[in-house]
């Protein structure tokens, strides 16, 4: 799975919002097992919402990292798993995203779903605009980030 390109979007008055076209069709038309993961960015004010089989290895990646019988790392397993949440997406792709995780990373009505590799990230558009100011030049940072670890 490569999610790219970004798509914007609005909340119905029940609280749900349509996963973009693209992205089903990008997940063979179909949602795997009718389900997705969300979860709560460590990092930026967004959700990040996962097919079920990357959430998986995600799932399966932080497990193996982190030993519950040690007291820091037993913390941090029980942020995380307060921070996603599966929930069910019909055949119609309207996803009911729990509130309390709408309003933990502040989105409202108006968002902007964006891909990102194996997630799709789903930001309110107001703080998505200024998250894409603040990123910088991308030929700069490309350049930097990329091209020059090559050498």
């Amino acid at each position: 799975m490569d999610f790219s390109s970004e798509k914007r979007a609005t909340f119905d008055e029940k609280g749900r919002v349509v996963l973009p076209a693209d992205f089903k069709n990008q997940l063979g038309g179909k949602i795997p097992d009718g389900q997705m993961a969300v979860e709560i960015d460590p990092y930026e004010k967004c959700l990040n919402i996962y097919p079920m089989p990357e959430w998986e290895k995600r799932l399966s990646d932080i497990k193996s990292k982190l030993n519950r019988d040690d007291r820091i790392q037993s913390r941090l397993l029980d942020m995380f798993y307060r921070n996603f949440k599966v929930v069910p997406v019909p055949d119609s792709c309207r996803i009911n995203i729990p509130n309390d995780f709408l309003n933990k990373v502040g989105i409202k009505k108006d968002v902007v779903f964006v891909g990102v590799g194996e997630r799709i990230r789903l930001w309110d558009s107001a703080q998505y605009e200024a998250y894409i100011d603040s990123q910088g030049d991308f030929g700069t940072l490309f350049e930097q980030e990329i091209c020059k670890r090559g050498e």
